[in-house]
């Protein structure tokens, strides 16, 4: 019997373990819009947290013109402007998956 396919959010935590990319590189590696691959991240965020062994990852964006970083954030999508300067040239932020360590380093 052939095993099922992978689910998109099963094929989104796969891309994103041991590298970091953004909604815009998930979303052409997937083949489907930005705006899906950010509903899909929200529930691997939630589903990586119950796991021990894995953490997700999210590199906030930044301002390019003021160096701003929206460190606080807690939305995974692309801010809209700078608070700081109002630039609307915002990098987006990018997600990945890593391996949990225990605290002996194993």
């Amino acid at each position: 019997m052939p095993a099922p396919e992978r689910t998109p959010r099963q094929h989104l935590a796969e891309l994103l373990t041991g590298t970091r990319l953004s909604s815009y590189q998930l979303a052409h590696m997937l083949g489907i819009p930005e705006r899906q691959v950010e509903d899909h991240l929200t529930h691997v965020e939630k589903t990586i947290a119950h796991d021990p062994t894995r953490r997700f990852i999210l590199e906030p964006s930044r301002c390019p013109d003021c160096g701003y970083v929206f460190r606080d954030r807690t939305r995974l999508t692309r801010p809209s402007r700078c608070p700081d300067c109002k630039s609307e040239g915002i990098s987006a932020p990018r997600y990945g998956i890593d391996a949990q360590h225990d605290r002996q380093g194993r």
